[in-house]
């Protein structure tokens, strides 16, 4: 049998802890997320990486927001999404988790 799953979904699944994880789903493209977010969260939940999955759901959120006329997403959204997203790099590289 031949394995069908996409290679950085494959990644996220095979990942060795949250570190790892949160590695992969930095770099995961966002068309690729948008896809198949279900999946990327539930894999998330199954691995009790909440951290991870809120950072889908908060991906999924921004790439659904309606934009302002200057084409940037609303200040409040933008750096809630920042501020999750630095908080997570940081723990992939090895920083404080919280």
């Amino acid at each position: 049998m031949t394995d069908s799953m996409i290679p950085i979904i494959r990644q996220l699944h095979d990942a060795d802890g949250d570190q790892a994880r949160a590695r992969v789903l930095l770099a995961m493209p966002d068309a690729i997320l948008f896809k198949y977010a279900g999946t990327l969260g539930d894999a998330c939940q199954r691995a009790q990486f909440a951290a991870g999955a809120e950072f889908v759901h908060r991906r999924i959120v921004i790439m659904k927001a309606v934009r302002g006329p200057d084409g940037l997403l609303p200040e409040p959204i933008r750096d809630d999404f920042e501020e999750y997203r630095a908080a997570l790099a940081s723990f992939a590289q090895g920083g404080s988790h919280g």
